[in-house]
């Protein structure tokens, strides 16, 4: 499943991006991955439940790591300026927002 959301992150990123790239891009995708699933399953997941959260939240971790690449080296920032250029950066939070907890009753 990584590699197809990695293979769409190459895509969509077209010629920003380098086949030298794609180990820092799996990096991003992997990221983007486990923060899905610490969101979904906060208190630990399975295997059969991390295959289940990518394919459910598959949009949702393309986007973050979309997300991840554009902010490269402005880790941090909110918003930056430069040379009368502004850039504002949504929130992280932001794209998990649609990402639903699970509860396990004990």
């Amino acid at each position: 499943m990584e590699s197809e959301i990695l293979a769409d992150v190459m895509a969509y990123l077209g010629d920003e991006v380098a086949e030298s790239d794609k180990p820092v891009l799996l990096i991003l995708v992997n990221r983007a991955i486990r923060k899905v699933c610490t969101k979904r399953y906060p208190f630990g997941y399975s295997d059969d439940e991390k295959t289940k959260a990518v394919e459910k939240y598959r949009d949702t971790i393309f986007e973050a790591a979309v997300y991840y690449w554009a902010k490269q080296g402005a880790d941090g920032e909110s918003s930056h300026s430069e040379n009368s250029i502004s850039r504002t950066y949504n929130s992280e939070g932001d794209i998990f927002f649609d990402v639903v907890p699970m509860v396990k009753v004990m």
